[in-house]
């Protein structure tokens, strides 16, 4: 299992326009792809990324690979500090 100190990340940074909400998809299927873990449950994932889409600034990705398992996380800017929420987990 990867830990928060060596994990390797993919960030991906979605500007704040409607059509580009698709581009975590794109991302999300990738990885899960490369990961080779089925598409069961990817649609929801899927849709779980697109909905947290900030049409107000852009919102921040980060997807993160180890063995059989995708997580995405999102950046929660607060107080000028970032920190990462798990949003989806894709097990094999």
């Amino acid at each position: 299992m990867t830990t928060e100190t060596d994990a390797e990340y993919t960030y991906l940074e979605v500007p704040p326009m409607p059509e580009m909400r698709g581009c975590v998809g794109l991302v999300m299927a990738g990885m899960a792809a490369r990961a080779k873990i089925g598409v069961g449950g990817l649609d929801e994932a899927v849709e779980t990324l697109e909905s947290l889409h900030s049409e107000q600034e852009p919102t921040v990705y980060r997807f993160s690979m180890d063995e059989d398992r995708v997580v995405a996380e999102i950046e929660d800017p607060a107080d000028g500090v970032a920190t990462w929420r798990t949003v989806v987990e894709l097990v094999s």
